[in-house]
């Protein structure tokens, strides 16, 4: 009788450093887990995208991924075809001087944000490590006016130098050509808006 309760005894103080390894070893991944998330550190960011009118026809946002950044763009309103997309530097959407001094629509958003000071227009379908780092991938937008797009970047954060957060989103009014500078040839601003922190 006391042999058996010893040897119960024995097979429980033996499982319980193994209940304790096992019980440990969730708790640490699930630590891990929460402090990648406390990692990012980083807002969602959002810009509602206006026309020259003021009307709201359109939103991009920005979410950080242990990836880089996940983008979402949609508009309405606009003609049919690609759209250039850039992040520009500062988050004013009023009329404002271009790159020549001719006041244009939107033209206090300033040029293309440049973190690296590359001064050039690059492709983002490439490594761009030349390019602006506003320079984004084009929207296309069908014969309703509207358009989406949706992809990843490793370029551009939430804090940082390469932070987006305070400066604007613009959409032109044609395609982007990736090459000419500074802006592909895409053509007049037609929507912009501040990118500003929703969590």
């Amino acid at each position: 009788m006391g042999g058996e309760l010893f040897a119960i005894r024995s097979v429980a103080e033996e499982a319980a450093p193994m209940f304790r390894i096992l019980t440990v070893v969730p708790l640490l991944a699930l630590g891990l887990s929460l402090s990648a998330c406390a990692d990012l550190g980083q807002p969602t960011v959002r810009a509602e995208l206006k026309n020259a009118e003021g009307q709201v026809v359109g939103q991009a946002t920005f979410r950080p991924e242990p990836i880089g950044t996940r983008a979402s763009v949609e508009v309405s309103g606009l003609q049919p075809g690609p759209h250039a997309l850039h992040i520009h530097e500062h988050p004013r959407c009023e009329s404002g001087p271009d790159a020549e001094g001719k006041i244009i629509p939107f033209g206090a958003a300033g040029g293309h944000f440049d973190p690296g000071a590359s001064k050039n227009h690059d492709s983002p379908h490439t490594t761009n490590d030349r390019g602006h780092g506003g320079d984004l991938p084009m929207i296309e937008v069908g014969e309703d006016g509207k358009g989406k797009l949706n992809f990843d970047t490793n370029r551009l954060k939430m804090s940082g130098q390469t932070s987006i957060l305070g400066r604007s989103v613009v959409i032109h009014a044609g395609a982007d050509d990736y090459q000419t500078d500074p802006a592909g040839g895409s053509g007049g601003r037609e929507l912009c808006g501040v990118l500003q922190a929703i969590n």
